[in-house]
């Protein structure tokens, strides 16, 4: 990496390190700074000093698992959505895109509303992950033929999974108002809701996130390999099929994990990855590693506005949507000469 690719990471890391400072001293109860890190300290096992155990309660039980929910579903998201443009070498591609969120969505909101959230940890996420990986399938499915994968099929068949899994997801919520609470946990969670994090939603999400970059950082250089165009990546040894089906699976992993733990937060994997590429370059070797540390800026500084400035109940998957909806139109103003016509 050069010199500018170093000082963006140093950068982002310090934005991370800010808000995550921000975030664990703010709120109804302010405590500063400095007692913050020595309490973080402190339950690591380096500081002997004396802290507030009210304190402690507030930042390690409460702030603490909320901020790194949002690092790491934010990561999880620009990753996968750096996987998804790189593969379908258009800036346009994220899991949303591709169906892959309405489809976590969907058997998310199922487990809810069926009540095995309520008995399992687990059986969330892994309802989120499968539901994501059907998707991918199904997608594939539809846009194979002959043994060979179109990739405009592809976009157009997760849209239209998209469609047909938020009807079904809609068709859910509307049989859970018979039960209030059912249905008031599934409408905030589909807005992408951070409320409440806790240590088991950190448990989900962590093996999700390093399984996925560890696989995504292993296939980093077939992807790159594969932006030049299958036909250069196949007679320089790359194989196809495995490796891009190995990143759409760590992509549906990573996607799942995420919106197993925070619900919906939309574009996030759509608008860090296309920044950090005008920044730092198409080489997916840093550029995973990057658009997760801006992707997961874009929520920690969106959870701080939903939670000192805003007076009502706003959700963050309200204001990456509202932020990222607009920046999706301006990719297909800035595209459109690329499509076809009629």
């Amino acid at each position: 990496m050069v010199k500018k690719d170093y000082f963006i990471i140093a950068l982002l890391m310090a934005l991370v390190v800010a808000g995550g400072l921000l975030s664990l001293s703010s709120g109804s109860w302010s405590i500063p700074a400095s007692h913050v890190v020595m309490i973080v300290l402190s339950k690591l096992g380096l500081y002997a000093g004396a802290i507030s155990d009210v304190e402690a309660s507030i930042v390690w039980d409460g702030r603490l698992p909320r901020f790194l929910v949002a690092f790491l579903v934010g990561f999880s998201l620009g990753g996968a959505g750096t996987i998804m443009q790189g593969i379908f070498k258009n800036p346009m591609a994220s899991p949303g895109v591709m169906g892959i969120d309405a489809g976590a969505a969907l058997g998310a909101v199922l487990a809810i509303y069926l009540g095995l959230a309520s008995y399992s940890l687990v059986a969330l996420p892994c309802a989120a992950i499968v539901f994501s990986l059907l998707t991918l399938v199904m997608v594939f499915a539809i846009a194979t033929s002959g043994g060979r994968t179109s990739v405009s099929t592809l976009l157009l068949a997760g849209i239209a999974l998209s469609l047909v899994f938020g009807a079904l997801t809609s068709f859910v919520i509307t049989l859970s108002t018979a039960e209030f609470d059912v249905g008031r946990v599934i409408v905030n969670w589909l807005m992408g809701d951070l409320n409440n994090r806790s240590w088991e939603h950190v448990a989900i999400v962590i093996p999700t996130t390093l399984v996925a970059l560890l696989g995504t950082l292993f296939f980093a250089r077939d992807l790159n390999l594969l932006m030049l165009g299958e036909e250069t990546a196949a007679n320089l040894g790359v194989n196809i099929r495995r490796a891009r089906n190995g990143l759409l699976l760590f992509s549906s992993i990573e996607t799942g994990g995420a919106i197993a733990v925070s619900g919906v937060i939309g574009f996030v994997g759509l608008v860090a990855p296309h920044i950090m590429r005008s920044l730092t370059g198409p080489d997916n070797r840093k550029l995973i590693f990057s658009s997760g540390l801006l992707a997961a800026v874009f929520i920690i500084y969106a959870d701080l506005f939903v939670r000192l400035i805003v007076t009502v109940d706003l959700k963050v998957g309200i204001i990456t949507s509202m932020l990222g909806g607009p920046f999706f139109l301006y990719l297909i103003v800035k595209h459109r000469k690329q499509f076809e016509y009629m």
